[in-house]
């Protein structure tokens, strides 16, 4: 498929264009993506990973260093995975042209993971596919809101500073994760599913049974509310880090109280 992206875009498809502009300076400050690199797009089939394949193919024809993309979608034994069914995606794909792979993966479902084993039983397949077709990269669909809430919840329920990264060096550097869409709102990406028809997910991880997530998406909404760039302040403020007014710094013996 011929990229979409032309020097009329801004006039005819001015949300995308909105988007790669934004993907673009999160690339750059971030140094996601260099000449040449080989990059592997985890795809589920929802509205974040089919925006993330879009804007990485589309921005390709602007972008002066040279990449390459394939989608990869993991097909599991268990009748949901939080994606939609893998012949409507196959079709989608092929239709529009982007290069894609699929891996079928037989797993024994394990109720007491929840999300977390779902989602690392399908990172150990991207990171195998990944090292065994000679991909260096792995792009991830996560936006800012989950950034912000994984940030929370490492708060709250792990007592501990910290969220996802834009970008992770993984087995010695041999491979890396990146996240383009670090910058992006979750409403973006749910306007541009709509925008452009993508295919629906409409089902969650069969194993899946804490809600946590879903309690501070909701927490995200209410405070942005009241403060509608309360989003984007607490995604710099990870980048904003006063260690001096940060009580770590002068633990002398670590007592839990």
């Amino acid at each position: 498929m011929k990229p979409m992206v032309n020097k009329k875009m801004k006039q005819s498809d001015p949300f995308e264009y909105y988007l790669i502009k934004k993907v673009g300076k999160t690339i750059k400050k971030y140094n996601l993506i260099e000449q040449g690199d080989r990059i592997l797009v985890a795809l589920s089939g929802g509205k974040d990973s089919l925006t993330l394949l879009k804007i990485l193919h589309d921005r390709r024809s602007f972008y002066p260093n040279q990449y390459e993309i394939m989608a990869l979608h993991v097909v599991s034994n268990l009748k949901c995975e939080g994606a939609t069914d893998s012949s409507v995606l196959e079709d989608y794909l092929q239709e529009n042209g982007y290069p894609y792979h699929f891996v079928h993966m037989n797993i024994e479902p394990d109720r007491k993971g929840g999300s977390y084993w779902c989602s690392r039983n399908r990172r150990r397949v991207l990171f195998d596919t990944a090292l065994k077709m000679g991909f260096n990269k792995i792009a991830l669909g996560h936006h800012r809101n989950d950034v912000i809430e994984t940030f929370l919840l490492n708060v709250f329920y792990h007592a501990e500073i910290s969220s996802m990264l834009p970008s992770q060096e993984l087995f010695e550097g041999r491979l890396s994760i990146i996240r383009p869409l670090y910058h992006i709102p979750e409403s973006d990406t749910r306007y541009f599913s709509k925008l452009y028809g993508f295919p629906a997910a409409s089902c969650r991880c069969p194993v899946e049974r804490e809600m946590k997530r879903e309690m501070f998406k909701r927490m995200l909404r209410e405070i942005e509310q009241a403060n509608p760039r309360a989003s984007i302040n607490a995604l710099r403020s990870l980048e904003n880090i006063k260690d001096e007014y940060l009580p770590g710094r002068l633990v002398r013996e670590d007592i839990s109280i």
